[in-house]
């Protein structure tokens, strides 16, 4: 297991009540893609997605264009860690492990999932998981796993260093404190 940190950051945690807090349906994506298009047969057929949300119903995020290495990085079995705001007022709010991930671009289904995204940008790199919240101040989890309090990865989706959760005994062992003693559990 690997962990990584999104920052969302305003104004794009207008998105996170479309798909971290709500769950979405593969129909709804399949009534509006184009026929035949790459992203309808994915929808329609992906082994990895079926089998992982067999009542079609899942939880996603949109990775940036520019962090298309990132994706290719991140694994099925993957902690993805959900900062929709930083420092003071800030923490991680949601985290979910990856499920499916598409491997090519869906600005289709990024217009679809994410309807109100400020500026017409759009997420095109999807990852599925089931969402799980919580709360843990910014401060406490820069502690928890050794950053600088100067950190700042405004707006990035980054892979945190497997030793930084030795503490924890690796990031399996951060996802149960986050659970067990953080509080942290599904939506």
């Amino acid at each position: 297991m690997q962990a990584f940190l999104m920052h969302i950051g305003s104004p794009g945690n207008i998105d996170v009540s479309y798909t971290i807090t709500k769950k979405r349906h593969r129909d709804e994506l399949l009534a509006n893609l184009p026929s035949r298009s790459n992203e309808e047969q994915f929808f329609r057929s992906d082994a990895t997605l079926l089998a992982a949300f067999p009542s079609g119903e899942f939880n996603c995020w949109g990775i940036p264009p520019g962090a298309k290495q990132r994706l290719r990085e991140t694994q099925i079995g993957d902690l993805v860690l959900f900062f929709p705001a930083i420092g003071h007022n800030g923490g991680l709010e949601y985290f979910g492990i990856v499920k499916a991930k598409c491997e090519f671009e869906c600005w289709d289904s990024s217009r679809i999932l994410w309807p109100k995204t400020p500026n017409q940008r759009l997420f095109p790199h999807l990852i599925f998981f089931d969402s799980e919240a919580g709360e843990r101040s910014w401060f406490d989890f820069l502690d928890d796993i050794g950053y600088s309090h100067d950190f700042d990865p405004r707006g990035f989706y980054r892979r945190i260093g497997d030793w930084r959760f030795n503490k924890f005994g690796g990031q399996a062992g951060y996802l149960d404190f986050l659970r067990n003693q953080v509080g942290f559990g599904p939506i």
